[in-house]
């Protein structure tokens, strides 16, 4: 059995070493993405207008009357004064030729006083550029910046073999025999020595002192990138999580969603007198509209900073009725877990400290993919070296 397992965690960690590094250093610079990105382009965020703040439906419609090849899907309106709104466009469809038109995926950043453009960049645009860094970054992050839905699906099952094997590594450090405890405690120190036994040391004592953090991390990947797949399913074997409003309707005819009647000014005053009935104090930060399936998504609070999740509305985009609800620290048990995986994966579950934490596992969990790949290395030169030794001892005969 230990034989199978070691076999298992050789070629588990070889298989996602690679993605798991790339993740590690890329999760260490987000989990001050926005921080980032603000220190490296404060011109995009910087609102310096004084009055009152225009409505957000009045900043979709003077965007889109100056590129009428765009429409906006996404904005973040600023509660906090100073700061600019941003709005997120996709090309609209060519009414002659029904495709979308020869436009990029566009991010503006507006006064919200006067409605002035403080900054634009095309989101996801390669790479080290200072507009492009934190959004090439974040994509690269999550789907490796492969097209449609492929890079989502293969960092999700990145993730689910990186959940399994901490749990193979974490068997393979418990001793064989007596005394358990104190044979044990071998595998937490790191004694150091000549370069494998160092980087030996550091990975199985790495991998233990880091163990309850690093499973987390890893379920909440696979929570982000395989959510209806895989992780609602299996949550929903101990509680139930109903789909979400973009997962029912995904299951409805075409024929069934309704048309767009409802404006981001209606959708935002919707929104709000829903948010003051249901009690929920913070500003609406956020404002989506599918237009694939025809709903508006409203989000309480602001830079994914609630501790808990944020607190969600969705709205039909036909007639403005009230399609779903995810209250944070409500719901089932199932629900409540689910929305708590993104702020453990950014660590802003708890605050600043939080932050600095993931900054920091980030760095760590690409040093335990490269010492996996070293250990693998040199074993894989050892057992040549063997074979080879063997073959000069016992020549084949003529």
């Amino acid at each position: 059995m230990r034989a199978f397992l070691v076999l298992l965690h050789r070629y588990i960690g070889l298989a996602t070493a690679l993605f798991l590094l790339m993740a590690g250093l890329t999760g260490s610079i987000l989990a001050f993405n926005h921080e980032l990105d603000e220190w490296l382009n404060p011109e995009f965020y910087s609102a310096s207008a004084d009055g009152q703040r225009l409505p957000p439906g009045t900043l979709v419609d003077k965007l889109q009357a100056e590129h009428p090849r765009l429409q906006v899907w996404y904005m973040e309106y600023p509660s906090e004064p100073g700061h600019t709104a941003l709005l997120a466009a996709v090309p609209r469809n060519d009414p002659a030729t029904g495709k979308p038109f020869a436009e990029p995926n566009q991010v503006f950043y507006l006064d919200p006083v006067n409605g002035e453009q403080k900054g634009q960049r095309f989101w996801g645009e390669c790479c080290f550029q200072r507009e492009n860094f934190i959004p090439f970054t974040l994509e690269f992050h999550y789907n490796l910046v492969l097209p449609n839905n492929w890079g989502l699906l293969l960092m999700g099952l990145v993730a689910i073999a990186w959940v399994v094997d901490c749990f193979i590594a974490l068997w393979l450090t418990l001793p064989r025999g007596k005394p358990f405890w104190k044979k044990w405690s071998t595998a937490w120190k790191i004694k150091g020595g000549h370069a494998y036994r160092l980087n030996f040391d550091l990975h199985r004592a790495g991998g233990l002192w880091l163990w309850l953090l690093l499973l987390p991390i890893a379920v909440s990947s696979v929570a982000m990138n395989l959510p209806s797949q895989v992780f609602k399913p299996a949550v929903s074997l101990f509680s139930p999580i109903e789909p979400s409003v973009y997962e029912a309707r995904g299951r409805m005819p075409a024929g069934e969603l309704g048309v767009t009647r409802l404006s981001y000014q209606q959708a935002y005053e919707r929104a709000l007198q829903e948010g003051q009935r249901l009690g929920l104090t913070a500003a609406i930060g956020e404002l989506y509209y599918s237009f694939e399936y025809n709903f508006y998504g409203a989000g309480f609070g602001q830079h994914d900073t609630e501790a808990h999740g944020k607190s969600w509305l969705f709205f039909h985009g036909t007639d403005g009725r009230l399609l779903g609800q995810e209250i944070a620290g409500q719901g089932t048990l199932g629900e409540r877990f689910y929305r708590l995986q993104l702020p453990i994966h950014g660590g802003r579950i708890i605050g600043l400290t939080g932050q600095v934490m993931i900054a920091v596992l980030g760095i760590l969990i690409a040093v335990l993919s490269g010492t996996g790949i070293y250990i693998w290395w040199r074993k894989l030169l050892a057992r040549r070296s063997s074979k080879a030794r063997k073959s000069e001892m016992c020549p084949i005969p003529d």
